[in-house]
């Protein structure tokens, strides 16, 4: 729900939310911020990695974050936030400090890792981080994460520095996502259709919507990675607010 009528909100937030406090905020880099969540209303919840959680981030606006981290044992959480723009989402973000009070609605969603799969092949841009970074930590025993986080020229520490275990970050030039396809054409053995086609192989992809949908297109009609092992998960679009 991205946008809802502040008295609406105003009813459903105290019903669905569990109330947190910020403990600890980190500036990684510019526009790059890791933030930790606590409150005892957290503790049990269970979470998958790759499921989302909600925070009102104004009067009317709701926004969705996949936390990096979650231990429903602490009952904390943390997320990480790419400040993209100018957004309610970013503003909002921009303010947190220690002690700021938030309520946490979720987790949900169904955007999390195939129990069964060996490898995991992840691809996405800078709103992907949180994501793969909580999946990496999370994989299935035996099995293993590979994949690249497409940046911004400069921006090649960011998934270091978010905790990634990713094999590279590919800068961006000319058209989004071409720096990812070319990441992936060097690796071929990612794109062995048998194992796509055995279930072995998964594809994770995640970020600027275009660039997803030209990415499934490719790796299914180009280079024959059957549609159930290509998973995707949009965070934002051009020139559209609330994903």
């Amino acid at each position: 729900m991205p946008e809802v009528p502040a008295v609406l909100a105003n009813v459903m937030e105290p019903w669905f939310a569990r109330s947190a406090n910020v403990t600890a905020v980190e500036d990684l880099a510019p526009r790059l911020k890791r933030v930790r969540f606590e409150g005892s209303a957290l503790r049990g919840v269970r979470f998958h990695a790759g499921q989302e959680v909600e925070f009102r981030v104004s009067e009317t606006a709701f926004r969705h974050y996949t936390p990096s981290a979650f231990d429903g044992t602490q009952g904390a959480l943390e997320v990480l936030f790419f400040l993209h723009g100018h957004g309610p989402g970013s503003t909002w973000a921009s303010g947190l400090r220690e002690g700021t009070r938030a309520n946490v609605l979720g987790p949900g969603g169904r955007f999390t890792l195939d129990p069964f799969a060996a490898t995991h092949v992840l691809l996405g841009d800078e709103t992907s981080l949180g994501l793969f970074s909580a999946m990496g930590r999370s994989l299935p025993p035996g099995s293993r994460a590979v994949g690249a986080v497409e940046v911004e020229p400069g921006c090649e520490r960011w998934p270091a520095l978010a905790g990634s275990l990713l094999d590279g970050a590919p800068r961006r030039a000319g058209k989004r996502g071409e720096a990812l396809r070319r990441w992936v054409e060097e690796h071929p053995a990612w794109l062995d259709k048998r194992r796509a086609h055995n279930g072995d192989t998964v594809f994770y992809l995640a970020g600027h919507a275009g660039t997803l949908v030209e990415l499934r297109r490719w790796l299914v009609e180009e280079r024959g990675i059957p549609r159930r092992a290509v998973r995707s998960k949009a965070y934002w679009a051009d020139g559209k607010r609330g994903l």
